[in-house]
């Protein structure tokens, strides 16, 4: 009877990960065999895969019908966005909950009118999130409901918050409200690299912490412990809405719940039973987030502490810690077993001292919520607050300043993740020396993931805003062409290298010295090694002059480069055509016009990457070269696609099949400029933006077919 309730909790997870008829398909064939053999369970599995088929295909965000064109949508805006030009959610609308990318003023609890376009991206669903609204407001007004006031009291909230300094008050933003506030980027890379990023969004430690505050509290009042728990579950739940309802905070009251619950019935919190009947809740109430990071990461977590925490604290026995020590050292092992593999994956980096961070940390969150919850009431309390965060936000700055403390993984397979998690099952239950043998052996996978089909060449544009990035990829090796502006390099470059499998950079090539084409490259220098950054020897200034020193500190070789230069990166032959060693004067742009223009040539692909090249250089070329060196099928336009590119005689003498502009969407530019996509269109290109069509990869085993994903 153990088994009934994790089968059926299996049976809801791959209901809702299946497609609808293959999960209708398998519950007919449990029914069938059911019916044969008359076992009630096969029934009970049966009923599970078609009720959780059937509620994902009815509720999931991706199921929504969208409307094509311009719409008018009306909804709640639910938090306030940190700028004009930033994404906020906005909720109770016509097609679900939206994120928003719109110009115009918006505040917290307004009812907030936006017309624009409708985009579908799959990364959103696991957050519940229907499709991105691309758009302006047109209307705002005060808002009312339920979700109004919950935005009101979140923002309430904050401005009593606001006494505290930064970033301790930013800390308690995401720990009470769910917002992570105001803190600075350098201060959530520290969380990152040490592997408490949990902290900092409302979730299952802060609900935990929450419930056993309420539980001591209402004990030390006298309650008993079915009263104790029922009144802490009606506090969780009312946390959970203050706390703006979002994902992570809905599963973890769902779990705090299942472990009142059990606790008031006199059941072990953390028992199989208890676990079970969370995943079916959460499965239930919110399919569309089966299989996404929070999802996995949450039940990983509660898993290995079922599993692994008492037989750590018994072996911790023998130092003679104190209890509390002990415990928090067992939990804090016991999660980071569950949970590394699937931060290799999504967050694709190894904390090797998570252990000692999440120790140092975990301890202070109650206090910290605690006295922050006080400080809401009376800000004398603040100096506690202050206090408290300042212990946790002091241990992630030591912490991550150790050497070592951010190593950079290649996401294992699923396969892998599986075969170590199946592993981790068999030593927690059986505790044997053959199944610890597999959980190192399948922990090695995970470390040093096989990686297949690395034969071909592609060739991509990133989708970087208002930049370039251009990547050439060929049997496990990668140059960089321009890179991007700088927040796009730890956000875009470096996962996207890493999750190619790509640890060592060939070269990072500078097309010219504009800080959208080069900034983002010192994160990719500061993550992976790189053999050597390539520019055109331009005077170092500024910004150039800073991605210089960034280069020098990281030793990588800097090579000042002109027409003629070439070097293999696998299968690709990647050529400078220009600039010449006399460089161009007295143009629209000398700059622009002193771009390094590079040729990617492969066995079924050529392509040009103009950097901002405009017309006075794309006619040097003409004049140096035979047209059918300068001959390609696809080609990266100049200046973004800038009226003073593209020019009628250079795009006659390139003949391209495919034209990429790497533009932001809504650029104070312009860009591409109706004159430059009609020339484009006029010499028979398929025009592609990553502003609309997103990352284009092209395929050189397929004569350069493209490719592109969603814009997000």
């Amino acid at each position: 009877m153990r088994l009934w309730l994790p089968a059926l909790a299996a049976a809801c997870i791959a209901g809702s990960l299946m497609p609808p008829p293959w999960a209708l398909g398998c519950a007919l064939a449990l029914a069938a065999a059911a019916r044969c053999g008359r076992r009630t369970i096969l029934f009970a599995l049966a009923i599970a895969l078609a009720v959780s088929a059937f509620d994902t295909a009815w509720r999931d965000p991706a199921a929504r019908t969208l409307p094509q064109g311009l719409v008018t949508v009306s909804g709640i805006a639910v938090e306030a966005p940190e700028g004009e030009h930033t994404t906020f959610t906005l909720a109770r609308t016509a097609y679900g909950t939206l994120e928003v990318r719109a110009r115009g003023e918006v505040r917290a609890a307004e009812r907030v009118t936006v017309r624009g376009r409708l985009l579908r991206s799959a990364r959103m669903r696991t957050r519940g999130i229907t499709a991105l609204l691309d758009g302006r407001v047109v209307a705002r007004e005060q808002g009312r409901g339920a979700t109004a006031t919950a935005a009101r009291i979140r923002a309430w909230a904050r401005t009593r918050l606001a006494v505290l300094p930064q970033p301790a008050a930013a800390l308690l933003d995401g720990a009470l409200v769910g917002e992570r506030g105001a803190l600075d980027g350098g201060m959530a890379t520290a969380f990152s690299e040490t592997g408490t990023t949990h902290v900092l969004v409302t979730a299952g430690l802060h609900l935990g912490a929450f419930a056993a505050l309420l539980l001591v509290t209402c004990e030390a009042f006298g309650a008993g412990r079915i009263a104790a728990s029922l009144l802490a579950l009606c506090g969780v739940a009312l946390f959970v809405v203050l706390s703006g309802v979002h994902l992570p905070a809905v599963r973890a009251g769902i779990m705090s719940a299942c472990a009142l619950i059990a606790r008031a019935s006199g059941r072990a919190a953390l028992g199989p039973e208890a676990i079970a009947v969370a995943a079916i809740a959460v499965t239930l109430w919110e399919p569309w987030s089966v299989g996404g990071a929070s999802f996995l990461l949450s039940f990983s977590c509660v898993g290995a502490i079922a599993l692994f925490a008492s037989p750590i604290a018994r072996r911790l026995e023998r130092l003679q810690l104190p209890h509390l020590l002990r415990e928090g050292i067992s939990l804090t092992l016991a999660t980071q077993i569950g949970v590394w593999p699937l931060q290799a994956a999504f967050f694709l980096q190894l904390a090797p001292y998570a252990p000692l961070a999440n120790a140092l940390v975990v301890p202070m969150v109650a206090p910290a919520l605690g006295f922050g919850m006080l400080t809401l009431a009376n800000p004398l309390f603040a100096p506690l607050a202050a206090l408290a965060c300042g212990w946790i936000l002091g241990a992630v700055r030591a912490i991550s300043a150790l050497p070592y403390a951010h190593l950079v993984a290649t996401p294992p397979p699923w396969w892998a993740i599986a075969a170590y998690d199946g592993a981790a099952l068999w030593l927690g239950l059986r505790g044997t020396r053959a199944a610890l043998a597999c959980v190192i052996a399948a922990a090695a996978l995970c470390l040093w993931p096989p990686r297949f089909g690395e034969t071909g060449t592609h060739i991509v544009a990133l989708d970087v805003g208002q930049g370039q990035a251009i990547v050439v990829l060929s049997r496990g090796h990668a140059t960089m062409v321009d890179g991007a502006p700088a927040q796009q390099g730890a956000r875009t470059l470096v996962p996207f290298l890493v999750r190619a499998g790509i640890h060592r950079v060939d070269a990072l090539v500078v097309s010219h010295p504009h800080q959208d084409h080069f900034a983002g490259f010192s994160a990719v220098m500061d993550a992976l090694r790189v053999d050597d950054l390539i520019d055109g020897g331009w005077p170092s200034h500024g910004a150039f002059a800073a991605l210089l020193r960034d280069t020098e500190s990281a030793r990588v070789p800097i090579a000042h480069l002109r027409a003629g230069a070439a070097w293999r990166t696998g299968d690709a032959e990647v050529t400078i055509l220009a600039p010449f060693a006399q460089p161009l004067r007295d143009t629209h742009d000398d700059v622009d016009n002193d771009s390094l223009i590079v040729r990617v040539r492969t066995a079924g692909c050529t392509a040009l990457v103009m950097g901002d090249a405009e017309s006075e250089e794309e006619r040097a070329l003409i004049d140096a070269y035979r047209a059918d060196e300068l001959r390609a099928d696809v080609l990266v336009v100049g200046h973004h696609g800038s009226g003073y590119s593209s020019s009628a005689a250079f795009l006659a003498v390139v003949r391209p099949r495919v034209a990429i502009a790497s533009v932001g969407i809504h650029n104070p530019y312009g860009l591409p400029s109706p004159q430059a996509l009609t020339r484009l269109r006029a010499a028979g290109a398929r025009v592609l933006l990553t502003s609309r069509d997103g990352t284009i990869t092209l395929d050189a085993a397929r004569a350069c077919a493209a490719r592109t994903s969603p814009v997000t």
